[in-house]
């Protein structure tokens, strides 16, 4: 049995854009920050939890607390929705995407995924929003459940072990993203990595890359099978 788990920001969906700027707009409403690095893939953890809990620490010496963090998602939610009412096209799928999710669910000698550095109702809106149907993944991890992103897929992983009740070799998961930090989780984690083709990864010149998702049961298929 094989695991693909697919990163959801800039993989699945096509919404990086709209993305950042509402997260940029919802730390500085509900935090007060100004003058951040809006650079999100300099920071320790690029994810959504990892970002405000290094702000915190370095703008006042302390984590979030957990109604921060629920005023955030509240505030962060509320703007994609309004961004979505006005700019429905930021809200678009990564061409085939929901296709490939709806045909691999199908294929029993697979398991489906998701790890995302996003909050789960941030994901889910944009998932709903693009139209790709996840009702067939095994399980799904989120920027609640960790700082790290190897930590987020490592507990879709585990998730999936219990339900399917199986641990398969790390050489039979596979991890599709669309940034170095995923590619680095995958090299921590020893699992297998397939990256969406884009400029953040053009400086990567060893590792299997898609331009397109018709690709992708090809390339399962040379990584099974050389595994």
């Amino acid at each position: 049995m094989k695991y693909i788990i697919f990163d959801i920001d800039g993989t699945l969906t096509n919404t990086t854009e709209i993305d950042d700027l509402c997260y940029t707009q919802a730390i500085a409403e509900t935090f007060g920050f100004s003058d951040f690095n809006t650079n999100y893939g300099h920071y320790e953890n690029t994810t959504d939890s990892g970002i405000l809990n290094q702000l915190s620490l370095e703008r006042r010496n302390r984590p979030c607390t957990v109604t921060e963090i629920e005023n955030f998602i509240d505030c962060f939610l509320n703007l994609l929705e309004r961004a979505y009412d006005k700019q429905a096209h930021y809200f678009q799928e990564i061409p085939k995407a929901g296709r490939i999710i709806s045909s691999l669910v199908r294929n029993e000698d697979l398991r489906i995924g998701l790890a995302t550095g996003g909050w789960k109702q941030s994901a889910l809106f944009k998932l709903q929003c693009a139209g790709i149907d996840i009702e067939g993944c095994s399980a799904a991890s989120f920027a609640q459940d960790a700082f790290a992103r190897r930590d987020i897929i490592g507990h879709t992983i585990s998730k999936m072990n219990k339900r399917h009740n199986t641990a398969p070799d790390p050489s039979d998961i596979i991890y599709v993203g669309d940034g170095n930090w995923d590619y680095q989780a995958t090299l921590q984690l020893g699992i297998k990595f397939i990256g969406i083709d884009n400029k953040k990864l053009a400086h990567l010149q060893d590792i299997t890359k898609i331009s397109d998702y018709d690709e992708l049961e090809q390339h399962i298929g040379l990584l099974t099978l050389t595994s």
